[in-house]
């Protein structure tokens, strides 16, 4: 049965569409990240003439997130995003590549929150907040090294099989498990310093932008939705296949920079006009 001509190129328009989408989101995700990481450094250099260990867990977040598009970039070349793999050898390496990325998204993703609880605990000194930042740091460890041990056992390590199948449906649960309690971590950990931060003894216009800044991290959390949809959309029929289709390489790319960047946004409060030195932070849970 021949193939329809028509099909097959709208097929190919969509399949060079959403490799346009995904290399646009890289450019764009890696840019701003980059760029307010550099200027973060800049900053703490300029205030407190050093870096602490919320910059460099920040740093080392943005390194994994390059090493994410390093792999996603190897899974282009072996059949990402097309609806079956050439060969056997790119459908074997386009498995390994998926896990790679799980893997190396994972780390980042706690190399980032990490960095802004740090942050947070740094600057917010209620007892009550800590302890809640704490759980959060730990949920959040658990959460990203269970997805990080799938990812790498199954593909790269002790898996025996040549199908590739020993952790079965987990495959797939295991990603949109940690997926989902990610979401769930990101918007605890967004949402605690607004309370604090509404209550602060400054001006209105000043104690809106403080909350603007830090509250556009939840812009997150429209890009892990949309990871979500991809990947159950991209549910195998056997449900022993590892998520590979590009839409989820593309919104687990800009779910990582989007968290970068907007996790930077609040160092930056000296060039955007608010000057940490002269907010008194009051934490709103601080216990005598």
């Amino acid at each position: 049965m021949e193939a329809n001509p028509n099909e097959t190129m709208h097929t190919r328009a969509m399949h060079n569409y959403k490799q346009g989408a995904l290399y646009a989101a890289i450019v764009i995700g890696t840019v701003l990240s980059a760029i307010t990481t550099g200027f973060r450094c800049y900053t703490r250099r300029k205030t407190a003439k050093r870096l602490r260990k919320d910059d460099w867990l920040m740093c080392i977040g943005l390194s994994w997130s390059f090493a994410v598009i390093a792999a996603i970039a190897h899974g282009l070349t072996v059949g990402l995003g097309d609806d079956v793999p050439n060969t056997d050898n790119d459908k074997k390496w386009l498995q390994r590549t998926s896990a790679a990325v799980m893997m190396m998204q994972n780390l980042c993703v706690f190399c980032i929150k990490a960095s802004i609880l740090c942050f947070n605990m740094s600057i917010f000194h209620g007892l009550t907040f800590k302890r809640v930042a704490w759980a959060v740091l730990i949920v959040t460890a658990v959460n990203s090294f269970t997805g990080f041990l799938i990812a790498f056992l199954q593909e790269l390590a002790v898996c025996p099989r040549a199908d590739k199948q020993c952790f079965g449906e987990s495959k797939f649960v295991v990603p949109l498990t940690t997926a989902i309690i990610a979401t769930a971590c990101d918007v605890v950990i967004y949402i605690m310093p607004i309370p604090v931060l509404a209550r602060l003894g400054v001006d209105r216009r000043t104690r809106i932008g403080l909350c603007v800044v830090f509250v556009l991290g939840l812009l997150c959390i429209g890009t892990s939705f949309a990871r979500w949809a991809a990947m159950i959309q991209d549910h195998p029929n056997n449900g022993t296949s590892m998520p590979s289709d590009i839409r989820i390489s593309l919104w687990t790319y800009v779910e990582l920079s989007a968290g970068i960047t907007c996790g930077n946004l609040p160092i930056l409060a000296p060039i955007i006009g608010c000057d940490p030195d002269s907010v008194t932070l009051t934490p709103l849970f601080h216990r005598e």
